[in-house]
């Protein structure tokens, strides 16, 4: 622990969404990180890894496509050679991101059978790197008008939250913890989305993962829904957003790219830090913080900034 979150209690990670940047790694388009074979594992992680090290962040978050657990394996063959290759840079795997619900295909008793045995192989793979949480997108919603869209009522959270009862049992089982993220134009998303899925789901068994700028993005806010919510954080994505976005916006091809406008680094948009400081501070939070912003044109440069912002604006209050 260095001097920039010294006598505060948090660590800081950087979710590797973040150095998704295209002109880093000469990709055509974002929506080719979904794949994970766009970048060679070997070229990927050593760069990677090589780049984080130098912001002086504590750890790292894996996430979808270069980034995903497998690849992963695919570059070292273990889980321990994984963790080995972060400790020799002075990191640590904070977290694991896992988008099997963020597909929206979970219904079918085959397709949850399919997601829990993937949660369980993950969750070994993430015990094994050293790290205990599992960080977990929820799905998406449909537009409003179309003929799929997705009705966030009493019965369709309560199906939703069996399945993520028994994925957090199997996680929780191998000694990692399961924390549900807010995604925009998700089912866990506006304030009413958050109260219902906390309420919903057993604290023994699921956890939280507040996301500044997605709260925002919905008109919801983040300071009320930590204290709120506070008993259940262990683990927090800190980015900022810019005005929020309408739940009739159409959602298409494009959705993911499109928000990418509307995200913020820290410090730069309506979250309120001061606040957030003292909210954290009150509930006595201590573990790790993310700090990211989907691909970021210059990440190396992004994180510096986002680390010397919180250092300066946010730490002080905290302490």
């Amino acid at each position: 622990m260095d001097e920039f979150e010294q006598g505060s209690g948090l660590r800081f990670a950087v979710d590797m969404i973040t150095l998704y940047d295209r002109e880093l790694w000469d990709v055509p388009s974002f929506y080719d990180f979904f794949d994970p074979e766009v970048i060679d594992p070997s070229v990927f992680w050593d760069k990677a890894l090589d780049l984080v090290a130098e912001t002086g962040i504590d750890g790292v978050r894996l996430t979808f496509g270069p980034s995903h657990w497998r690849n992963a394996l695919k570059r070292y063959g273990t889980a321990e050679r994984f963790a080995e290759a972060l400790d020799a840079r002075g990191l640590e795997l904070a977290a694991g991101f896992s988008t099997l619900l963020s597909r929206g295909n979970w219904e079918s008793v085959s397709q949850q059978e399919g997601i829990l045995e993937e949660t369980k192989q993950y969750a070994d793979f993430l015990a094994a790197a050293g790290c205990s949480i599992m960080v977990v997108g929820l799905p998406p919603r449909a537009t409003w008008h179309s003929e799929d869209r997705v009705l966030v009522d009493l019965d369709y959270a309560q199906r939703l939250a069996d399945l993520l009862h028994r994925m957090g049992y199997e996680t929780l089982r191998r000694g990692v913890k399961m924390a549900l993220h807010p995604k925009t134009h998700g089912v866990f998303w506006l304030r009413r989305d958050i109260d219902l899925f906390m309420l919903l789901t057993d604290p023994v068994y699921v956890y939280f993962c507040p996301d500044t700028a997605h709260i925002s993005l919905g008109e919801g806010d983040p300071v009320a829904i930590v204290r709120d919510h506070g008993s259940r954080i262990i683990i927090s994505d800190w980015k900022d957003a810019l005005e929020p976005v309408s739940a009739h916006d159409e959602i298409d091809e494009n959705h993911l790219t499109d928000l990418h406008t509307h995200y913020a680094r820290i410090g730069l948009g309506r979250v309120d830090w001061a606040g957030l400081a003292k909210a954290y501070r009150d509930i006595r939070y201590r573990g790790w913080v993310v700090l990211e912003l989907d691909a970021a044109r210059d990440p190396r440069q992004l994180i510096l900034s986002a680390r010397e912002f919180v250092e300066h604006s946010v730490l002080p209050i905290y302490r």
